[in-house]
């Protein structure tokens, strides 16, 4: 018998953990816990960010956290934070995590503030036994549930193999959202950014917030930034139950599509948009082999489009670059070079020239590392020792059937042990951002409500909490 005992325990209290939260919380009796390191609900590593020019990538109205009341966080955020906001503003993401945090607390408040516990602390480990989920917290007595929720976000990426790093390097920082990693950093200094993407634009605007004057050099294999949001209308959808099956073909496609648009005054990014709806279905279609060219040959083009910066950051980085203060590089790094005084590093361009760099720090900013065989976490670490888990078939997250129950490594689906969010990614492509995962938390709650009985059986010992 354990000390604490819920019905479902959520591991992870950012967006994706708090929404399965809140909707078990308003259409069930079941009790929750949700254990986190954080003390504050909802922020994660995308909400909690202190820095000013930290914009979310998705207009407001397009925000809500709810699927089927779409103006939800736009009336929100015009009674709460600024009543000007429109449905096209691009708000601080520290404002999403404050909205988060409230549908929380209103959810306590109005269905039962004795069904929810919140945990400060770290799950270590795991243990499955018939009909109950047994968590090891790094600080506080084991924690017990019938059914448990891994909304862990995204793990810290792997370090770039590049000869002469190690991961112990003074001036290396492997993970940019680190608390360190941009600490001590002297303003007019240099350093360089690993990867393109959304993280590295992160990282940029954080050094804006900070006052930052020195040099910021970003390296990516391609060179490629994300790119800007602009106004759309509507496009028919194009793609069928009948269209390509090779990623080639439907790339080919979505520029024929694009040329059209061009061709009536439209821009691409409608063409773009009009397949979000559908991107997990236009995934699943593909064949598997399909799916590894897609990431091997279109992933960083796709995203580069497809996850794209609010107009004013685009504008902050245009100016920055122009005035040269931020400077994109192409190709791959071949030498990293520490010494107490800087970095060198060589890097050669994709024509074959090599080139030379010096900075005061390298920062990692490549995506988030998914192939959970590496990730130096050891409650992963504990599913697959235990069988429990396992990857999914292309490295991308942990493999889930379509309810999110994690599949054992003889491939059957679990009755207690659930994912959302990011690790799913391998199953539905599309499972990072906040429209796709509202739809995920609002399904996987309906279906533990199926699962468990909407009626609790839990003792929920509260008294003996934290």
């Amino acid at each position: 018998m354990f000390d604490l005992d819920f019905d479902v325990a959520i591991v992870g209290g950012g967006f994706s953990g708090t929404m399965v939260a809140v909707h078990l919380l308003r259409s069930t009796q079941l009790s929750v816990a949700i254990l986190d390191r954080v003390v504050r609900p909802g922020r994660g590593l995308a909400y909690g960010t202190p820095y000013r020019f930290h914009l979310l990538n998705v207009p407001a109205a397009q925000m809500s956290a709810f699927p089927d009341q779409p103006d939800h966080f736009l009336r929100w955020v015009r009674t709460h934070y600024n009543a000007s906001v429109q449905g096209r503003s691009f708000v601080a993401r520290s404002v999403y995590g404050e909205y988060i945090a409230s549908l929380l607390e209103a959810t306590k408040a109005a269905y039962g503030d004795d069904r929810l516990l919140w945990v400060q602390d770290e799950a270590l480990s795991l243990y499955s036994r018939p009909e109950v989920q047994a968590i090891q917290r790094k600080y506080g007595q084991d924690l017990s549930a019938r059914a448990v929720v891994l909304a862990t976000g995204n793990f810290p990426p792997a370090d770039p193999k590049i000869p002469g790093l190690k991961h112990r390097a003074t001036r290396y920082f492997p993970f940019a959202w680190s608390s360190d990693a941009l600490e001590g950093l002297q303003p007019d200094g240099s350093l360089l950014l690993i990867g393109s993407g959304l993280t590295a634009i992160d990282m940029i605007m954080a050094l804006k917030s900070k006052g930052f004057r020195g040099t910021i050099h970003v390296i990516s294999r391609r060179g490629l930034l994300p790119h800007r949001h602009k106004q759309t209308e509507a496009w028919p959808l194009f793609w069928n139950e009948n269209s390509p099956r090779k990623a080639r073909e439907l790339l080919h496609l979505i520029r024929e599509q694009a040329a059209v648009a061009a061709e009536a005054g439209v821009d691409w990014r409608s063409v773009v948009d009009c397949l979000r709806p559908v991107a997990q279905r236009i995934w699943q279609s593909l064949p598997r082999e399909e799916q590894r060219r897609f990431l091997r040959h279109a992933r960083s083009y796709w995203e580069a489009h497809r996850h794209r910066v609010a107009p004013e950051i685009a504008d902050l980085l245009a100016d920055m670059t122009k005035e040269g203060q931020v400077v994109v590089c192409r190709g791959r790094i071949h030498l990293y070079v520490e010494d107490d005084d800087n970095v060198t590093i060589v890097y050669r361009e994709p024509e074959g020239a090599a080139r030379t760099l010096c900075v005061d720090r390298v920062i990692n900013c490549t995506g988030s590392e998914t192939d959970c065989r590496r990730i130096d976490d050891s409650l992963i670490t504990s599913l697959f020792a235990q069988g429990l888990a396992r990857p999914d078939p292309l490295f991308l997250g942990l493999d889930a059937d379509e309810y999110g129950a994690l599949l054992d490594f003889e491939g059957n689906a679990s009755h207690g042990l659930f994912a959302i969010g990011p690790t799913r990614k391998g199953r539905l492509w599309e499972a990072t951002a906040v429209p796709e995962i509202r739809l995920q938390a609002a399904e996987l709650a309906t279906h533990l409500a199926k699962r468990l009985g909407s009626s609790s059986t839990a003792s929920c010992l509260y008294d003996a909490a934290v």
